[in-house]
């Protein structure tokens, strides 16, 4: 069944699985029910989010020091 036009769920013979064609992937394999599929789906999203925002974080404070170097008298808040 197609949830939205980039999200299906649907029930197999070893319980539900959860779509997403934006990831190409799914989120939920094997769920015992639609309710645990869509848990899965929110705790990967969780997950992956945690880790772009520290990545994001390690990038912006690189971006930072290398603008520091290149012109120390910059402030913060002109970017």
């Amino acid at each position: 069944m197609n949830l939205t036009d980039t999200i299906s769920l649907v029930q197999g013979h070893h319980g539900w699985w959860l779509y997403d064609t934006t990831r190409g992937m799914n989120l939920a394999m094997r769920a015992a029910s639609r309710d645990a599929a869509f848990i899965e789906a929110l705790e990967y999203y969780q997950e992956r989010t945690q880790e772009l925002e520290a990545r994001l974080k390690c990038c912006k404070a690189k971006i930072e020091a290398c603008l520091t170097i290149m012109n120390p008298d910059i402030e913060e808040d002109q970017c």
